[in-house]
Formats: C-alpha cells, structure tokens, sequence
C-alpha cells in the first residue's frame, strides 16, 4: 500500500520525549505544509505516514526520512479512505494522531464565464467533504488510543476570506464550523480536535497565483515551527501569524478587514 524510507536526508532524528511515542497520519503530504510538519515529527522521533494522490511527491519526501511511510490516497474517496483508515489501524494499532491537510486552491470569478461544476467540486471535495471522510473514517481509531490528537488545517481566509478564492474560503469556513462541532462531541474522550490556522505561507498551494498587492507568505519553516509548538500544547484553535489577525477581526471589524484582505 506504500513505501517507507531507507536513506539517509534532511530528516535526521533529534529524539524528543514529547513525539517518540507517537504515530503520526497527514494527508496532502508530499509537499507544503504536510511535508513540513511531516519532516518535523520524524526528525522528533515519532513515527509518521503521509498520503497524497501524487505517488513521486510522496517517495521524494519518505527518500529523505528513514522509517517514513507513505500512502497513495485520494482524500475524495470514500471507500479508498476507509479501505487506508482500516489497513493502517490493522499495522499501527497505536496512530495517534491524524492531520487533515490536504487542500487546493483555484481562484474563480463568478462575474465572468460561469466556473465549470468539475472545478467547484473538485475544491468542494477535497477541501471539506475529503477532510470529513478521513476524520469519520479514523475516528474510532483515534478514540481507542490513551490519548489522541485531530489536526483540521483550516486557513485565515475561512475568517476573512480573498474574494478571489470564494470556494476556499468557504471551504476552510466549514472546516472551522466542523472543528468547534467536532470538538463539543468528543469533550470527555481521549481525542483533542485542535483546529490548525495558517496565514499565507509560501508553499506550492500559491505558487502560482501571483496576486498583485497581496502581503508576503508566511516563511515554511517559521509557519512548521509555531505549528508544532501549538499542536504539542494541544491549543484547541491555534491561529499562527497573521491568521490570529484575521480570526480576531472577523469578529470586531468584519468590513475592515474584508477590504484589508482583499486589497490590490
């Protein structure tokens, strides 16, 4: 089903005692902000296995991280991520953590030609039906652990969302609504729902919408840092850089910080 690194690379292992007992599942692994975090919990010592639909992507990072596995997965596929969630419960009985990461973004003007129904699905499908899936689908798993954490990487914009992005934002908004229903459910259970906040972050998600005015990406490896701090400490709604902004001024200037977002 995947492939697990065996050469030496940029993932050293550094132990860390808060990490080495840990087995870790992210989706959208093979570049950006999953390969990122996925680099991070392997250089502390835990276990981890990436998915993604881009098998090449996926064996570039697990060649540089010895012990690394990954998974072809399509996130949009139900039974696809149910068949993964059983056959990875069945190999690692201790997966601990699952980061649901996976994400597209395309930028679409609905004042012009109307928008093909096969791109507004595909962002629809991937972004929130797909992280929905694979939350239903290892759940249980994540319920029989002593203690267990859900990542949901949602975005500033499902706050303040970039005009230009309309499917996005509002797929990342319904990340966030899930998340806060999400986490009420299971308080009193073993699994802690942390909802993941990014700014903009300079990935290949934007690297090629180059929008005139709009402010510089968050540096990765910043972003990965201030990530994995929140996702130790176990914060229920971690916002990193800029996306604190936003989430706090979706609330006290919405129209303020709409023009704000979407200046240029």
């Amino acid at each position: 089903m995947g492939s697990r690194g065996d050469g030496q690379g940029a993932c050293g292992r550094v132990r860390f005692a808060g990490m080495a007992r840990e087995t870790v599942f992210i989706t959208g692994g093979g570049s950006g902000i999953g390969a990122g975090l996925a680099r991070a919990f392997h250089g502390r010592g835990a276990q981890v296995i990436i998915a993604g639909r881009d098998g090449e992507k996926l064996g570039r990072v697990v060649a540089e991280c010895p012990g690394m596995e990954s998974v072809v997965l399509d996130v949009t596929d139900g039974a696809a991520v149910e068949r993964c969630a059983a056959e990875l419960g069945a190999r690692h009985p201790g997966l601990n953590v699952v980061i649901n990461n996976a994400g597209v973004q395309d930028l679409i003007d609905f004042t012009g030609e109307p928008p093909s129904l096969r791109a507004l699905d595909r962002e629809i499908d991937i972004n929130l039906k797909g992280l929905i899936y694979v939350t239903a689908a290892f759940l249980p798993g994540l319920r029989r652990q002593a203690a267990a954490r859900l990542v949901q990487v949602s975005s500033g914009l499902g706050f303040v969302p970039l005009v230009r992005a309309p499917i996005y934002s509002a797929t990342k908004a319904g990340v966030h609504g899930f998340s806060l229903a999400l986490r009420e459910q299971l308080r009193g259970t073993t699994v802690r729902v942390i909802e993941l906040i990014p700014p903009l972050v300079e990935t290949e998600l934007h690297a090629h919408q180059k929008i005139e005015g709009a402010p510089a990406g968050m540096p990765l490896a910043r972003f990965v840092e201030e990530a994995m701090r929140a996702i130790e400490r176990g914060t229920e709604e971690a916002a990193i850089g800029l996306a604190k902004m936003l989430r706090i001024g979706a609330r006290v200037a919405p129209r303020r910080f709409l023009k704000l977002i979407n200046r240029g």
